[in-house]
């Protein structure tokens, strides 16, 4: 009968093992902890304010990017098309308005005006903090 006799450990495998424990350990965590978040459907860079608004947390998000266009959450609408859907969702309460920062101050309003004229009774928009001079 042959037999084969098991390797000792080495004194390098044993100090390796609780490194990996602790790597497995940190990935575990981070899973975990981690948020995951999926890309705003319209690249927007919201204007500046005096303090940083939009903390809340709202029921949807209109978006409207530089170019004129309107996303609501993922999809991208009309003006038609969103007083449609919104007037089809009841009871909706806050909704953030994530605007470019290059878009008229015109055009924030008129949407402002259609979201209220939807029944929004609350619009939240979205400001980052002013530049440091």
């Amino acid at each position: 009968m042959i037999r084969f006799d098991k390797p000792a450990a080495s004194a390098e495998d044993e100090r390796i093992l609780p490194l990996v424990n602790v790597v497995f350990l940190l990935l575990i965590f981070v899973m975990i902890a981690g948020e995951v978040i999926s890309p705003d459907p319209l690249q927007t860079d919201p204007p500046y304010s005096a303090r940083e608004g939009g903390t809340g947390t709202p029921e949807t998000t209109v978006y409207l990017g530089v170019d004129f266009q309107i996303a609501l959450g993922d999809m991208l609408v009309t003006e038609a098309m969103l007083a449609m859907l919104l007037h089809e969702k009841e009871r909706l309460g806050t909704v953030r308005l994530k605007a470019d920062g290059r878009v008229p101050a015109s055009r924030v309003v008129t949407i402002m005006e259609l979201l209220a004229s939807s029944g929004i009774r609350e619009v939240e928009l979205v400001t980052v903090s002013e530049v440091p001079k």
